[in-house]
């Protein structure tokens, strides 16, 4: 490495170093049906870890089910307008919580779980994704949660309808 790479590395890291991780976001959930009753708030903070989404969703019937961030911020269409997964790199389906990013889509959180009464609580951090800046930034896309389980399986973990959608929304900075 030459001087002028090696200041400008220090530089990037000092930038890193000094970065305000102070991005929040929020998702209104909705049911993408109009005689639904699934509600619910999901909060994105950026971290030093990764994104951290927190919240609870509730009326889903109780189970497991997809639960992914797609492309578009658009819910309409019962959900279909928020296109697919939000897959900047072309990877394979899978859990990019323990895959990590080279091996999933980056939109790829798993399931959620709704108890017997119907309530989903969220708390997970998504290491490499953000709310703002770069490729792996989530500010106006969705958040789906699917009719099924996802089972990792391939192209998009077979987890069926879509039944619940909200935009991602910056909050503060």
């Amino acid at each position: 490495m030459n001087r002028k790479q090696v200041i400008l590395a220090m530089s990037a890291i000092l930038m890193l170093a000094g970065r305000s991780w102070s991005a929040t976001g929020a998702a209104s959930i909705e049911g993408t049906k109009e005689d639904s009753d699934i509600s619910g708030q999901l909060r994105f903070d950026d971290t030093p870890k990764g994104l951290h989404v927190t919240g609870v969703v509730e009326n889903v019937p109780s189970g497991n089910h997809g639960f992914h961030i797609h492309e578009f911020g658009d819910c309409g269409d019962e959900g279909k307008n928020a296109g697919s997964h939000f897959n900047p790199d072309g990877t394979p389906h899978g859990m990019v919580m323990t895959d990590g990013l080279m091996k999933a889509h980056a939109g790829d959180m798993g399931n959620l779980v709704a108890d017997e009464k119907g309530t989903a609580n969220i708390d997970l951090v998504i290491p490499g994704v953000t709310l703002t800046g770069g490729k792996y930034a989530v500010a106006g896309r969705a958040v789906i949660v699917h009719e099924k389980k996802d089972d990792f399986g391939q192209p998009t973990g077979n987890a069926g309808g879509r039944i619940a959608c909200a935009p991602i929304v910056l909050t503060g900075k």
